[in-house]
């Protein structure tokens, strides 16, 4: 059965490296998602993102999408079906809407894993060594945008906190074996 390993959690809980983990120890790929907003340098088209214009990003079948600003930001189930093309078992960093939106449409092909540390004072710390804005930090660490797993989703949500990167490790590769 094919399935999609969704990674949600407030930034820097370290989605972004549980995501790079996967690709380099298990070869697992991430999902490529759509933008309408220009490349920035050193991206890459049909690697980084799928940029799109309005006309093309209208066309697609979302699992969910976002507007940033001017900007469209979604993932479709046509980029997950040609991720599953290549690989039975692909990953993709969601908010938390977004796994909602997954779990309820896929089912049994989602294994959602919530991503977090201990405490607040770690994730504002994290964002600040890797040079966040502390406005901005502000701003991820208070409401919405704080991604908290809500009550709903905990049924569904597998845990992982990531306190310490060596423990985070043996976590993902049990999860991986047992899939």
């Amino acid at each position: 059965m094919q399935k999609i390993i969704l990674i949600a959690g407030p930034s820097g809980a370290g989605k972004t490296t549980i995501s790079e983990y996967l690709t380099k120890k298990f070869g697992i790929p991430r999902v490529i998602t759509h933008t309408t907003r220009p490349m920035r340098p050193g991206e890459v088209a049909n690697k980084s993102y799928y940029f799109e214009n309005n006309a093309s990003f209208s066309k697609l079948h979302f699992f969910e999408h976002v507007r940033y600003g001017s900007y469209k930001y979604g993932s479709s189930k046509e980029a997950l079906a040609r991720a599953w093309k290549k690989n039975d078992i692909v990953s993709l960093i969601v908010n938390i809407e977004g796994a909602a939106s997954y779990i309820k449409q896929l089912g049994k092909q989602v294994f959602f894993l919530y991503v977090t540390t201990s405490t607040r004072t770690e994730l504002k710390e994290r964002l600040l060594k890797r040079g966040d804005d502390p406005k901005k930090i502000a701003e991820r660490l208070s409401g919405n945008e704080l991604n908290l797993l809500p009550d709903n989703l905990k049924r569904d949500a597998h845990i992982i906190l990531n306190d310490n990167w060596d423990k985070t490790k043996k976590k993902l590769n049990a999860i991986i074996a047992g899939l």
